[in-house]
């Protein structure tokens, strides 16, 4: 069975207007918003992987929760499914093969995000 590609490298994952325009588009807040958001996330992820390598439902449901409101505001839209789903099968202390699946779309889709924030972060600076 061919494992689906969550996303293709043409497109694009982040959709930063809803954060630009909430900020009005202050370019320091905005920088530091990114700044923030690019700290938090590759803590979060090193996290949830360290979680899903030792099975800790209680940990993976809190991160994956908490990841949901960070992505939504940097406009990673395609992760939010991903992350409901971690979230609910964690709840049930159950499904780590799935949740190891989800977990690679998760690195996949957050490694594509970085990069295309610290692109963008360089036109605020």
């Amino acid at each position: 069975m061919q494992e689906s590609n969550p996303v293709k490298n043409t497109e694009n994952v982040c959709n930063l207007k809803y954060m630009t325009e909430m900020l009005g588009g202050k370019k320091n807040l905005i920088t530091e918003i990114m700044e923030t958001f690019l700290k938090q996330i590759k803590e979060e992820i090193k996290s949830i992987n360290e979680a899903i390598a030792t099975t800790n439902y209680l940990l993976i449901r809190s991160l994956s929760h908490t990841m949901k409101s960070s992505v939504s505001i940097m406009g990673i839209s395609i992760l939010v499914p991903v992350l409901k789903e971690m979230e609910n099968l964690s709840k049930g202390g159950a499904g780590i093969e799935r949740l190891k699946e989800l977990n690679n779309e998760l690195n996949l889709i957050c490694e594509k995000a970085i990069r295309e924030i610290e692109v963008e972060k360089m036109k605020y600076v």
